[in-house]
């Protein structure tokens, strides 16, 4: 692996919380209350309409609500990385006191590439998405 790329890897950056505590306090909201809305009111994904294909986060809004409402193993089968957006949101909020985490980016990478390679399993193999 070439050098600077290594590096790049190894890098971190920090994570502001106070705004992702507001955002994740949201994202439960809307989860919780999604169900009782009459209409589907997020857009499709621009990706999966335009070629078929779906993106990383392709069932992420749908996923969320299930694991909100405790339906884990729904939640796991439209995208596993709502279970841990959720785990972390709840942990964020938790951790009021936090200001400040820093994350390997690697993490970022590792996170979308599992989360795609998901969606891509299901695309393949005829699972409904």
């Amino acid at each position: 692996m070439d050098r600077g790329v290594r590096e790049a890897l190894a890098d971190e950056t920090a994570v502001d919380l106070t705004q992702l505590r507001w955002i994740g306090a949201a994202m439960l909201g809307v989860a919780a209350v999604r169900p009782l809305v009459p209409f589907e009111f997020v857009p499709p994904c621009p990706l999966r309409t335009l070629t078929g294909v779906p993106c990383p986060l392709c069932g992420m809004t749908r996923g969320v609500t299930a694991a909100v409402h405790l339906e884990l193993g729904k939640a796991m089968f439209l995208n596993p990385g709502s279970i841990a957006a959720v785990v972390l949101a709840i942990l964020i909020l938790v951790a009021w006191r936090t200001k400040r985490v820093k994350v390997p980016v690697w993490v970022f990478f590792v996170a979308l590439g599992l989360m795609w390679s998901w969606e891509l399993f299901k695309h393949a193999t005829g699972r409904a998405l």
